[in-house]
């Protein structure tokens, strides 16, 4: 749950898990988020199995991604782009080794299994070729803008659904865990930056975001 003092500084920035919501700005999604920013509703509390476990397996799961690749990590760090003033990148851990950031997933393994692509496809894991949620290549391309980086890696743990349900009793291991390398897309960067400036504006002096005054803006 957020603190006080997180929620109000929360309504001044767009993190890199908020920012897919913004590739249409007359969506009910980014309404509902300005009025969450601007005071107008009040930010919900996510709590599902899924969450729930990813909370209590993340630290053995990024621990994991550390040892196996012999890297140094550090955790929960909350950095904020250099250009972009109240562009937010909450990191689950970033890899000092490399310079890149780690995004933690723990997931069922039926959901895996429907990100497995048989044509188009955003990410590769091997010769696996995934089409990952929009939400989370958005969210992993922020990170890498934030920390320039040429690439972020999508920390995907699978979980059955006993090991979902009693997460406590899971140890994480090579059947579990699966490091996705999402490469930088500039091209979706460029706009990330753009659209993340207009909504900061629109939060900023309480103007209601649109798609149409978007472009107007920043595109035509």
């Amino acid at each position: 749950m957020l603190s006080a003092e997180e929620r109000e500084i929360r309504k001044k920035q767009v993190g890199a898990s908020e920012i897919y919501k913004l590739l249409n700005f007359d969506t009910e999604a980014v309404q509902d988020l300005f009025d969450q920013k601007v005071g107008l509703q009040p930010f919900p509390e996510l709590d599902n199995d899924a969450i729930i476990a990813g909370n209590i397996l993340e630290e053995q799961c990024l621990e994991y991604y550390a040892k196996s690749n012999n890297v140094k990590i550090i955790m929960d760090e909350r950095i904020e782009h250099k250009d972009i003033k109240g562009l937010v990148a909450s990191l689950d851990a970033r890899d000092v080794t490399r310079g890149i950031p780690v995004e933690n997933k723990a997931i069922n393994q039926t959901v895996w299994e429907s990100w497995i692509a048989k044509r188009a496809f955003n990410a590769k894991w091997g010769n696996t070729k995934l089409n990952i949620p929009k939400s989370y290549y958005c969210q992993a391309q922020t990170q890498i803008a934030v920390l320039g980086s040429d690439y972020g890696i999508l920390n995907v743990n699978t979980l059955t659904d006993e090991e979902q349900e009693d997460p406590i009793s899971v140890v994480i291991t090579d059947i579990h865990n699966k490091q996705i390398v999402i490469n930088r897309d500039d091209k979706l960067i460029n706009e990330l930056e753009l659209r993340a400036k207009y909504m900061l504006d629109c939060i900023k002096y309480k103007y209601r975001p649109s798609e149409q005054d978007f472009l107007e803006k920043h595109i035509f």
